[in-house]
């Protein structure tokens, strides 16, 4: 029998480079984009959209919470699956990247529907804001957990994952400052009312949908592992893949170090998104605090995000955050001593928030290290599923303190037709909740350990690692 020669598709690989390629700062800056894109419109949802259903829209307070609640635990399931969807994606343009490109256009899209709530009476405007909202936060999620997974495929340098970890923070933090600083003036300028809501929110999807664009176009996957093809009759062969994914999840305690870290960071901020409208207006009584609080929680992440690579590369993971931590809580409880003298208030509150800004800015570093810890347990890197654990955090967290403020609101019978109504809950709210989840972040970061990249500290002895030489830790777009 002859036998026909086999044509490669491969080529074979070029000679290694003296050292590793170093990313460009246009690259860096492409991969900061990523996240100003998400929360121009993310954190405008988690500032805004509480209020815009009370006081514009008129969905009924009683339930607020329940959808708040129901709505983000529901997506927040789909995360990992998104996240395994990422790591066996291949593409010719890459594994996360393709997210990028053709899920933000819906992402936009969602983000106008939501605040576009039609007058169809008390039952179908709660029918109408838990689709749309249940909607955009799984379109969010196949935007975020697919960038959330580029960035250890972009580099394996530790101080470059904390230089995009920064970027990533100022972006974030330009973002919100867009939203936080510019939304109120804005409708107002729109003419208000609901016109105003839902012209301001598409051009804040249209800037999304250009900069998810620019993080497209301007990032390289470096080091993605290639994903295997799966045979179409082999299920019990992946149904074992994921297992032993999870099993390394199970056993990388970065990983459940970060998780939890992350999902305590989310419900303190998504509570303090949600109540600072309320605070401005009717505790503080100055309708223009709005614009101050909100755009410094931003302002101290955009800082904290130019200070930690220095501060972090000093501190390292774990002392860093017990720092910052400590000194943003003990800010933060100084806030009820000072209420009456706004000036003084806004000085302790830039503090607060600056330290506690600082200490979120790790939490990207610490995904990048929990993937480098996953690949050291398991063999395996798995980087869409734990990075999925981020956007996870941000919905279970974000969910639980959205929904903390919405059940609070309507426990104490607040109306918005009513001067000072539910003052008291809305200043413990504001006051008391965010020191008990700081305490609580502080606690759980006692936990992680500061190994340097590469070392097997938690690798049992005796055990090998396994290895991977069928999976090249090259870029789809290398393969040719």
């Amino acid at each position: 029998m002859t036998h026909l020669p086999v044509r490669s598709t491969v080529a074979p690989p070029a000679p290694a480079p003296a050292g590793p390629a170093r990313l460009r700062r246009r690259e860096k800056l492409a991969y900061g984009a990523g996240d100003l894109a998400s929360n121009l419109s993310w954190n405008f949802v988690g500032s805004f959209l509480l209020f815009y259903y009370t006081d514009v829209a008129g969905v009924p307070i009683a339930l607020l919470g329940t959808l708040f609640l129901v709505a983000r635990l529901l997506d927040a399931v789909i995360d990992p699956f998104i996240g395994v969807l990422v790591d066996r994606t291949r593409t010719r343009f890459g594994r996360a990247r393709p997210y990028l490109l053709f899920a933000a256009v819906p992402f936009g899209v969602l983000g106008v529907l939501t605040f576009a709530v039609p007058d169809v009476g008390d039952t179908g405007k709660l029918v109408y804001a838990f689709v749309t909202y249940l909607t955009l936060g799984i379109l969010f999620s196949l935007v975020n957990v697919p960038y959330s997974a580029l960035m250890p495929m972009m580099t394996r340098d530790r101080e470059e994952r904390m230089q995009l970890g920064a970027l990533r923070s100022v972006g974030s933090s330009v973002g919100t400052i867009v939203v936080t600083a510019a939304t109120t003036p804005l409708v107002a300028a729109l003419g208000g009312g609901q016109h105003g809501w839902t012209v301001a929110t598409v051009l804040y999807s249209a800037l999304s949908i250009v900069f998810f664009a620019c993080t497209f176009a301007g990032c390289r996957e470096r080091h993605a592992v290639a994903a295997e093809p799966v045979a179409l009759d082999a299920r019990g062969d992946v149904r074992a893949d994921l297992r032993a994914s999870l099993r390394g999840l199970l056993r990388n305690r970065a990983w459940v170090v970060t998780s939890v870290y992350g999902v305590l960071n989310f419900v303190r901020l998504g509570l303090v998104l949600a109540v600072t409208v309320y605070y401005a207006l009717v505790v503080l009584q100055r309708p223009s605090a709005i614009s101050i609080l909100l755009p410094l929680v931003s302002g101290a992440m955009l800082v904290g995000g130019l200070l930690a690579p220095r501060y972090y590369r000093r501190l390292g993971i774990r002392r860093g955050n017990l720092l910052a931590l400590a000194v943003g809580g003990t800010g933060w409880a100084a806030l009820s001593l000072v209420e009456s003298r706004f000036g003084v208030f806004v000085a302790v509150y830039a503090v607060a928030t600056l330290a506690i800004g600082l200490s979120m800015t790790s939490m990207f570093t610490m995904v990048a290290e929990a993937v480098e810890h996953q690949e050291r347990v398991s063999g395996r890197r798995d980087e869409g599923l734990v990075s999925a654990s981020v956007s996870f955090a941000l919905k279970v967290g974000s969910a639980l303190g959205a929904a903390a403020v919405a059940y609070a609101l309507a426990g104490a019978g607040y109306d918005p037709a009513v001067p000072g109504s539910a003052a008291g809950t809305i200043s413990a709210l504001y006051l008391l909740a965010p020191v008990v989840l700081v305490a609580a972040q502080a606690v759980v970061v006692l936990l992680w350990s500061d190994v340097p990249s590469g070392a097997p500290s938690d690798v049992p002895s005796g055990v090998t690692v396994p290895t991977h030489p069928s999976r090249p830790h090259q870029s789809p777009e290398d393969v040719r």
